[in-house]
């Protein structure tokens, strides 16, 4: 057992190698989570000051706030599409249609 940590006359290397990556590992946790927590308290503070949104009931919507919330976050998306999608007739000139040419 001596032998394994005596490392064959190379154990100050190694040990103080293991305790440096253990040191680095164990501050970046710490400011990770002091981050995260340091963001939580902003977007609570941030959420407070905006106004409650109401619910939609019933499990159908419609209109432009249907076509809004199913491509919200989509890459790649452009305004055409979208007004396609949501029932515009292309008059301001982004979809198939021919009102804006």
């Amino acid at each position: 057992m001596a032998d394994f940590f005596h490392m064959g006359g190379y154990a100050i290397y190694v040990w103080s190698s293991y305790g440096l990556a253990l040191l680095v590992l164990t501050g970046l946790l710490l400011a990770s989570l002091s981050g995260l927590r340091r963001k939580e308290r902003m977007l609570a503070s941030l959420e407070q000051g905006l106004p409650r949104r109401r619910r939609r009931s019933g499990a159908a919507s419609t209109g432009d706030d249907a076509g809004l919330t199913m491509h919200h976050g989509k890459a790649g998306k452009d305004k055409g599409a979208d007004d396609a999608n949501d029932g515009g007739d292309g008059a301001d000139g982004g979809g198939d249609g021919g009102g804006g040419e």
